[in-house]
């Protein structure tokens, strides 16, 4: 090993003052091959869509005025996009003032036509709209369940009264149907002694 360390010494001695030049041509010659990175394209801004009437006014929570105002965008609407934005609209909004089951059918079935109409295009329309419809109807379903669990419980309150009442009449029942039998027993007694023998 010592051999072949003496013979690369002076080989390595000799080319110290030239590596920095070696090094420096090397990377002079990496760099005019490579190209400078392209600035990256700014992105696209997003435009946000425009919002209508109608949406503002739903947003402002005047849901009758909303139903209104969708109802109109959606008969006079143009465009297709227009149109379905305004079936949806018009969707949540019937959501929200539903008060019967036939209603909610109503307005789910308009969420139907709309998705089925929308076709493969992504969501555009506010989902906020949808968002609000849901909960309404959630704080409706709960409070429903709440009173039919208040009637229910009055109900079982009333029947539990009703047996009760039942039980005692009854007894009460049994009671005079006791005495009754005592007091025909006492009468033949009486009957008998009244007899002449």
């Amino acid at each position: 090993m010592p051999i072949l360390t003496n013979i690369y010494v002076p080989i390595v001695n000799a080319l110290k003052p030239w590596g920095g030049v070696f090094l420096v041509a090397v990377c002079l010659l990496c760099s005019s091959c490579a190209q400078p990175p392209e600035p990256a394209a700014p992105p696209e801004p997003i435009i946000a869509p425009r919002q209508s009437v109608a949406e503002t006014v739903f947003l402002n929570e005047d849901f009758a005025g909303a139903l209104l105002e969708y109802e109109h965008d959606y008969e006079t609407a143009l465009a297709p996009e227009d149109r379905s934005s305004a079936l949806y609209g018009l969707a949540c909004t019937q959501l929200i003032l539903a008060n019967s089951d036939t209603q909610v059918a109503e307005a789910l079935g308009n969420l139907e036509k709309w998705d089925s109409e929308k076709g493969d295009y992504p969501l555009s329309e506010n989902h906020h709209l949808l968002i609000v419809a849901l909960k309404v109807q959630l704080e409706r379903m709960q409070k429903k369940n709440l009173e039919q669990a208040h009637l229910a419980k009055q109900k079982n309150s009333v029947i539990t009264n009703q047996r009760k009442k039942i039980m005692q009449m009854s007894a009460t029942v049994d009671n005079l149907q006791k005495q009754l039998e005592e007091l025909e027993v006492i009468d033949e007694t009486l009957q008998e002694k009244k007899k002449p023998l």
